[in-house]
This record gives structure tokens, C-alpha cells and sequence, in this order.
């Protein structure tokens, strides 16, 4: 399993693409949401399209997800854009990148690129949160609606039903239950530091937004006009927040559109 240590944890990278000589264009990034995503979400929906144009492609599983190290601590936004960093470092990756993020994936690809815009060549955001006024509390809130359903169904109920998915997602639940009860994952979440909404409007990359008609995240989309004002959207209809999953071939073909776009239009920057 390839693997790179940054930022002192152990990640699961895949690098699809890489560069022998010198690197003629920005590698492309993709950054999963949390709980019981991974990258695979990404390689077997947009990446492997993208990957077949011949572009440099990233992906690796998040912290304390998938097949990466899963220490106690470390998931505050912070260790999550020095995690990116760690990787993009560890892969010799120094050029600009296009970040691709989906869900949360999409948060950290916002602060990232609000932390280190040189670094950032354009934005593809999968039905992002932004991490704004209020970001923590509605993290906070989702916790307690979750653990409510838990606490309804009973435990034995709850095994019972997710034992119908079989052996692949009871692994996930597993983990997932490792994670968020055995690690400081929702209190470091809850402790995020908003991004002021000033430094969000003066992104200048080239950004591209796709929602669900149906999202359990519309606020966000709302707010597109007012914080990223030169993002274009796609709202993608009957669908939800797992648009990459229920319309993954709209999102593959707006996804190596975008891309293609970026390497031969002009850019903002």
C-alpha cells in the first residue's frame, strides 16, 4: 500500500501520473468528505476519468479515515490543511494545484486555499460547507441528531441493521465508531476558527461549484454570490449532498471540463 508520513501521521497516497521529468502542469488533488468516506469515493467516480487525460492525480484518505493512521488527536481544520501540506510536501509537489473537494473535502480545499493561495491553481467544491460563522455549531448540531437516531434505534437494533450491509460496511462502521467516539474528531471539528468573510472574497483562483438541487447544505449554495461572487455554479437537479455519488457522470463530465478549461483559458491570477 503506498504510503507517505507527513505531519507525523502515516497516510494512504495515491499518485496516479506522476511526473518523471519536470512538472508542465498543476497536479490535481482530491480531497474525500469525512465519517465513512474515503478516497475510493473519488477514484472510482472522477479521478480515474481525470487520471486518463493524462493529468498528475492525488488522492489520499484523510486522517483518521480509510487505510490511513487514525491517531487520537490531530482533526481540528488546522491539522487538516498542515495534513495537506504534509502530503503535497512529501510528494516534491511545490506548483500550484488544483484541489478538488467533496463535502468537507471541499472546507479544507477552501482553507487551504485561503491559507496558501500561491500554492492553489483553481477549485472544484462538491457540495462544500464553508467554514464560516456558524460552521462549528451546525457540526455540533449534526452530532446530537445522529447520536438521538442512535439512541432511539438501541444498539442491538443498530448492529442488527447495519449487519444487513454486510462484512465491506460493517468495517466502515467500525471505524467510524472508532473515530468518533475514541479520538478528539467532533471536539476538534467544533473548535474551528472561522474564516472571516473578507478573506473568502478575496480568493482570485478560478473556482467551480456543484450542489444538489435537494442538499442538506443549501445555505452554502446562497452564499455562493456573496463569498466566492466569481465561482461558477451548477445545481444538479433531484438530487442531494451525495451528488458525486447519485450523479457521478455529471459531475465526472463538469469536473474534466473544468480542467481541461484551466489548462488551455486564461487565468484569473
Amino acid at each position: 500500500m503506498p504510503e507517505v508520513i507527513a505531519n507525523g501521521v502515516r497516510f494512504h497516497v495515491q499518485h496516479l501520473n506522476r511526473p518523471t521529468g519536470e512538472r508542465t502542469a498543476p497536479p490535481v488533488v482530491f480531497l474525500h468528505g469525512l465519517g465513512m468516506d474515503n478516497m475510493a469515493s473519488f477514484y472510482y467516480t472522477v479521478a480515474g476519468a481525470v487520471a486518463k487525460t493524462g493529468a498528475e492525480c492525488v488522492l489520499y484518505d484523510l486522517r483518521g479515515h480509510g487505510d490511513t493512521e487514525r491517531p487520537r488527536t490531530g482533526y481540528t481544520m488546522e491539522d487538516s490543511i498542515a495534513d495537506l501540506t504534509g502530503v503535497l510536501d512529501a510528494l516534491e509537489i511545490s506548483t500550484p494545484v488544483h484541489l478538488v473537494g467533496n463535502s468537507y473535502g471541499g472546507t479544507i480545499a477552501l482553507d487551504f486555499a485561503v491559507d496558501h493561495p500561491e500554492r492553489v491553481a483553481s477549485l472544484v467544491l462538491i457540495e462544500a460547507h464553508f467554514n464560516v460563522d456558524g460552521w462549528a455549531e451546525q457540526i455540533a448540531a449534526e452530532r446530537q441528531r445522529v447520536e438521538a437516531v442512535v439512541a432511539e434505534m438501541g444498539e442491538e437494533n443498530l448492529q442488527a441493521w447495519i449487519r444487513r450491509f454486510g462484512r465491506k460496511v460493517v468495517k466502515m462502521m467500525d471505524a467510524l465508531t472508532d473515530l468518533a467516539n475514541h479520538t478528539s474528531f467532533y471536539p476538534d471539528l467544533t473548535k474551528a476558527r472561522p474564516i472571516e468573510r473578507d478573506r473568502l472574497r478575496s480568493l482570485r483562483m478560478p473556482i467551480r461549484a456543484i450542489y444538489g438541487e435537494k442538499s442538506d447544505v443549501p445555505d452554502y449554495r446562497r452564499q455562493l454570490e456573496d463569498l466566492l461572487p466569481h465561482a461558477t455554479l451548477t445545481v444538479v437537479e433531484g438530487v442531494g449532498h451525495s451528488v458525486l455519488m447519485d450523479a457521478t457522470p455529471q459531475v465526472r463530465e463538469i469536473v474534466t471540463e473544468w480542467l481541461a478549461a484551466q489548462a488551455s483559458g486564461p487565468c484569473l491570477r
